[in-house]
């Protein structure tokens, strides 16, 4: 006997459709994994310049005005500055980072659907 010709077209073709779904969800796991991990850069970016940015304008409210600089002890100081900005920011340092990411990574890993709430608190 011979089968009917819609589960002839249907075999082939339903392997092919998970295959392909297979395909093009392993391909969206990886992209939300770099886009994550680019957001989680980006986050430790922006907190290591706020970072920065407050430590500097600390060390200019205390410096003494009167006091001549040595333009190359200032270099230092800002290169001190910026070193230890990047290594608190990068590892967490005041938390900026960690809630960034609590509300960006659900829209990656939803595709865009969100799922945290927005700053002011609303969903």
């Amino acid at each position: 006997m011979i089968p009917p010709l819609a589960s002839i077209a249907e075999a082939p073709g339903a392997s092919l459709n998970a295959s392909s779904l297979a395909v093009r969800q392993a391909n969206s796991a990886t992209s939300n994994a770099v886009q994550v991990a680019k957001l989680r850069k980006a986050a430790g970016e922006f907190e290591s310049m706020l970072l920065e940015s407050l430590w500097k304008s600390m060390k200019e409210t205390f410096e003494d005005p009167d006091e001549d600089s040595d333009p190359t002890l200032k270099s230092f100081d800002e290169w001190g500055i910026q070193a230890m900005a990047s290594a608190v920011g990068n590892s967490g340092g005041l938390g900026i980072k960690n809630i960034i990411l609590k509300y960006l990574e659900p829209t990656i890993a939803g595709n865009g659907t969100g799922g945290g709430q927005d700053v002011a608190g609303q969903s």
